[in-house]
């Protein structure tokens, strides 16, 4: 396929009615090109830590280790967990409208380097029911995602939550986005636009 043609398709993509470009939404992603470190759980840990949609077992005993660079606000843990600090916990709790739909376990986070802080696995409780099923695009065959589209109409009063049972799915609105950068808690965070479906 050509350029002129892959530029097309973008526009056709852009303008088509079952996609609404003026309400995004975002996907974590780390970023991987810093100088942030990475929280890792014992190794004899059973993996995963947390599974979205299932209760969380043991987490009071568990310590992560940072290794290989400085803390950051957001950490995907090796032992399979999201995990915030105290400051990014406290700015998506704002947001969370429910207590039966996330919960923030604190564990200890030790660091030769850096010191000891607490952390908190950023734990959804359900999975929520927020996908287009006509728009979103999957394997075929399967139920394995290759391009989420989410509903407008069944996000457009929801600012942090997930969509499949994986453990790093965490999706927040355009305004938590704005919010975190405002508040300089993105070092080592990046945002993967979501598109809604009308």
């Amino acid at each position: 396929m050509n350029l002129l043609n892959i530029k097309t398709l973008k526009r056709i993509f852009y303008k088509s009615k079952t996609v609404n470009t003026d309400v995004r939404y975002y996907k974590f992603i780390v970023k991987g090109n810093d100088k942030g470190g990475v929280l890792y759980a014992p190794d004899s840990w059973p993996y995963p830590i947390a599974r979205d949609g299932q209760e969380v077992k043991n987490w009071e005993s568990l310590v992560v280790e940072l290794r290989d660079g400085q803390y950051r606000p957001f950490h995907m843990c090796i032992g399979g967990a999201n995990m915030v600090n105290q400051a990014l916990k406290d700015l998506l709790q704002s947001y969370v409208t429910s207590a039966n739909d996330i919960e923030f376990l604190p564990v200890k986070a030790i660091s030769k380097e850096y010191g000891n802080q607490i952390y908190y696995i950023m734990h959804f409780k359900k999975i929520f029911d927020v996908i287009d099923p006509q728009n979103t695009l999957y394997v075929e065959g399967t139920d394995t995602i290759l391009k989420l589209r989410l509903d407008y109409n069944k996000v457009k009063s929801k600012y942090v939550f997930n969509s499949q049972p994986v453990i790093n799915d965490i999706i927040v609105s355009d305004e938590v986005r704005k919010s975190i950068q405002k508040n300089k808690l993105d070092f080592g965070l990046e945002f993967m636009p979501i598109f809604c479906g009308k």
